[in-house]
């Protein structure tokens, strides 16, 4: 999740999901509107937490709040989640089996997950629940059946849509409908809400109250590049080797969407030639 993006789209249902007509805003400039309700604390729960991203996103828009559960499964994640944010074990999941919705019922006020990406082994038959059990994906809409956020957020990339010639995604929007939620979904490039980068993910936003009339923010006009994000000064040792180098740009790898080189470079996302 871009934060920058991810900001934006929390400053458009932390007004809509709480004053049903009150966010009437025209789209050049719904960025510089003022949040209906700036001093209210809103109660966040996330699955699949990472390092915080959402977390991180209500911090930036200086809105308060209050973590009623975490989780992964990650223990370094968990040591910078610990350092910071507001939690404690009695709020943290390492597992998300572990989680008791129905513990937190009516208490949430977001409840906000990113599967990672699985296979649904019996996709196709569209039978809502049924249909992702055994998937990671259910248990996100396990959370949301037992503990009823006022809202929820789900995340994931792009080819979730197409997964299966998507059945897979027919299969997750039948899974929501019979949470009985107003979901509405779109898939947003982190480059048109002010980070320079090409990142696709699709969000679900749902809504406890059918009676919401929600919309994604308007794109804004990208204002950086990469550069302004880059440290004028990198130790030598942060940067690839020339064997790298020459191995990532070279012509028969340049249409690859990764390579890896010798374990010391995890994941190199396309290539980069430096103008």
């Amino acid at each position: 999740m871009e934060s920058s993006s991810l900001c934006h789209l929390q400053n458009e249902y932390t007004t809509s999901y709480s004053l049903n007509d009150t966010f009437q805003i025209p789209s050049s400039t719904w960025t510089n509107t003022q949040l209906s309700n700036p001093f209210r604390t809103i109660k966040l729960a996330t699955m699949f937490s990472g390092i915080g991203a959402i977390e991180f996103a209500l911090k930036r828009l200086k809105l308060s709040t209050e973590i009623i559960f975490a989780s992964d499964n990650d223990k370094f994640v968990k040591q910078s989640y610990f350092a910071n944010y507001d939690i404690d074990e009695s709020r943290w999941y390492d597992d998300v089996y572990d989680i008791n919705g129905a513990k937190y019922i009516d208490t949430i006020d977001l409840l906000v997950g990113g599967s990672p990406c699985q296979s649904f082994s019996m996709v196709g038959k569209r039978k809502g629940l049924e249909d992702t059990r055994g998937t990671l994906f259910y248990e996100f809409a396990r959370v949301v059946k037992e503990s009823q956020p006022k809202v929820f957020i789900y995340e994931n990339v792009k080819g979730l849509i197409n997964h299966d010639k998507g059945n897979t995604f027919e299969v997750i929007k039948a899974t929501f409908d019979e949470l009985g939620y107003q979901y509405y979904y779109k898939v947003i490039n982190a480059k048109d809400y002010g980070i320079p980068q090409h990142r696709e993910r699709i969000f679900v936003v749902g809504f406890k109250d059918k009676n919401i009339d929600f919309d994604f923010p308007q794109k804004i006009e990208l204002q950086h590049s990469m550069q302004d994000f880059l440290e004028d000064y990198i130790e030598s040792k942060y940067y690839l080797k020339e064997k790298g180098v020459k191995f990532v740009t070279s012509s028969k790898n340049k249409k690859k969407r990764y390579t890896q080189i010798n374990g010391d470079v995890a994941l190199c996302q396309k290539y980069l030639l430096a103008s």
